[in-house]
């Protein structure tokens, strides 16, 4: 069955709203922000292809976000494929970030917290896969998602381009050929993955487990600003080389995930009407930075304007949109 929607006909102060509902029916629950200021229009086209769901977007800019509370609200287990065909995203999960050019791709995992940022109109294909459906033809996907699978690779580049012709078939192919496709579209969308892999150590269940323990433990103590591979390694009785290195398996570090951790929470806070009140400087020393000038610097490009103008747009409700 395929299923559009189209703001064209919805009134411009109400297609924030109208957009959330609309993604969040076609995907699972998540927060889509529209910034001040944009004059939004977006189109969306889905279908079901076997086990697949194939969506064509095209939108303006926005940030998608997918937190634990929304995870808690709807815990399906999906993985999502985005196809950049056209304008420029960027992919963010668990530390790692994929920026996205024309004819690029990357995956993400709804079991866990993500966030989606396009600086300016986009046209993507997005193909929502059921967790296991993956999982049966890679292990690890764990250590691949939010890495960008470029089309210098020509593993990668087959992909992109049969992935891409799947979405495009409709009711006049059989059934059956329709799922033999899809499933020789899973069978190389995990060779891609797989030769991007290349090189990523496969972390034992112990090392997996480990690091799950030490980032929480980071996420606990954001606001000591104290917070110290060092501490850490001493908190949990390995070296700060052993720390380092299950970070490793991750194409990841300490120091980029405590970076990375600090300024989401802040962000996190900077959205909360609760915390409309607090000034920014309190919410940075809240989550562990102590330099305002720093925190301003990482802040900008890791989010791409100031901790100011990045609350005003996450603070506007639907009807400012007109503004």
């Amino acid at each position: 069955m395929l299923t559009r929607f189209d703001t064209d006909d919805i009134r411009p102060h109400e297609r924030q709203a109208f957009w959330q509902e609309v993604v969040c029916a076609t995907f699972v629950p998540l927060e889509c922000r529209i910034g001040a200021g944009v004059d939004f229009d977006g189109r969306l086209q889905a279908h079901d292809l076997d086990v697949l769901t194939v969506v064509d977007i095209r939108a303006s800019r926005q940030l998608v976000r997918r937190d634990r509370h929304c995870i808690s609200r709807s815990p399906e287990e999906y993985v999502l494929i985005n196809l950049a065909q056209e304008g420029c995203s960027q992919v963010i999960q668990d530390g790692r970030e994929a920026v996205l050019e024309q004819g690029d791709f990357a995956i993400y995992d709804t079991r866990q917290p993500y966030e989606l940022r396009f600086c300016g109109d986009f046209h993507q294909t997005v193909l929502q896969v059921p967790y296991q459906a993956l999982r049966e033809r890679i292990s690890n996907i764990e250590q691949l998602t939010a890495l960008a699978l470029s089309r210098k690779d020509p593993v990668a580049r087959l992909a992109f381009d049969y992935l891409t012709g799947l979405a495009r078939l409709d009711d006049d192919v059989s059934i059956e050929s329709r799922r033999r496709l899809t499933q020789q579209g899973l069978d190389l969308l995990a060779t891609a993955l797989a030769e991007r892999g290349k090189g990523i150590i496969q972390p034992s269940t112990r090392r997996t487990a480990l690091l799950y323990r030490i980032k929480n433990h980071v996420r606990a103590n954001l606001a000591d600003s104290e917070l110290s591979l060092t501490g850490v390694a001493a908190a949990f009785g390995v070296t700060p080389r052993y720390i380092n290195s299950l970070f490793q398996d991750e194409q990841a570090s300490f120091g980029r995930f405590l970076l990375g951790a600090r300024l989401q929470a802040c962000a996190e806070q900077l959205r909360s009407n609760a915390q409309q009140s607090a000034l920014i400087s309190t919410l940075a020393y809240r989550s562990g930075f102590t330099d305002m000038a720093y925190f301003s610097r990482v802040f900008k490009a890791r989010f791409g304007c100031s901790a100011r103008d990045f609350r005003h747009a996450a603070l506007l409700g639907p009807d400012d949109s007109r503004a």
